[in-house]
């Protein structure tokens, strides 16, 4: 999936990891710990934030950054992620800024958000587990949060009659799932 792929695709990507193992069974293999302050240095914070964001970015729904997802990946390494999980998601965002200092000599974060898009669509092609991961977290994240789960999908506290045949068009929205 490309990353200026829009949001239906982006949705769809979502909906594959609700549906199948979160991103390699990294999440299974977590246990419960606290550490005091954010797992992210500021610095790599900020990197991660840029990133989510060019993943996904506000248009007429909040983008991730609004959502809280770089808040929430950060809580997930602090808390749940193994060793290395945490490992992978450092390597993820390290070889984004690599990459983007090597191409024009500037952190991803001073690049103009069609220079981030660019290179992270480039970067997506080569389909490295660590990004594929940091990807998927992002998304999971994103569909989690409240704006996602209510702006972006379509979403009924309480839902109606069952349909099982609703036509699609562009302009419609995919149902948030409330899990048991």
């Amino acid at each position: 999936m490309s990353i200026c792929a829009g949001r239906r695709e982006i949705l769809q990507a979502a909906i594959l990891l609700v549906g199948g193992g979160l991103f390699g069974g990294t999440l299974a293999s977590c246990s419960k710990r606290e550490q005091d302050g954010p797992f992210f240095e500021p610095e790599a914070f900020a990197l991660l934030d840029a990133v989510c964001e060019t993943l996904i970015p506000q248009t007429d729904t909040p983008g991730a950054s609004a959502a809280g997802v770089p808040q929430f990946i950060d809580d997930m390494m602090r808390n749940w992620a193994s060793d290395e999980t945490r490992a992978t998601f450092q390597r993820a965002l390290t070889t984004i800024d690599d990459m983007a200092r090597a191409e024009s000599g500037k952190r991803f974060v001073e690049l103009a958000p069609d220079t981030r898009t660019a290179m992270l669509s480039a970067h997506d092609a080569k389909g490295e587990e660590d990004w594929r991961a940091l990807r998927q977290l992002t998304l999971m994240g994103y569909y989690l949060s409240e704006p996602g789960a209510t702006e972006e999908l379509r979403y009924e506290l309480v839902p109606g009659q069952w349909e099982p045949n609703v036509p699609v068009t562009p302009d419609t929205r995919a149902w948030a799932v409330k899990g048991v």
